[in-house]
């Protein structure tokens, strides 16, 4: 008969098995994160907004010269 040579694992009887920590929030941090991301979306909005305001006057100020040239 052939023989058969298996893995060897290790004992160690000291060791602590680690287990997976659930994936807890605190709801506290969770309400101020949403806030956080509410504040950064309308702050980009605001941006936005001014940007289009800041084109809109642009184009009618390039409108008001080109007519009262010609």
């Amino acid at each position: 008969m052939s023989e058969k040579q298996g893995k060897v694992i290790e004992f160690k009887p000291r060791a602590k098995r680690k287990l997976k920590d659930p994936q807890y929030v605190d709801p506290a941090k969770k309400e101020l994160l949403k806030q956080r991301d509410r504040e950064k979306k309308m702050k980009q909005t605001r941006q936005r907004v001014v940007k289009n305001i800041g084109l809109f006057v642009l184009v009618c100020f390039i409108v008001y010269l080109i007519k009262i040239a010609f």
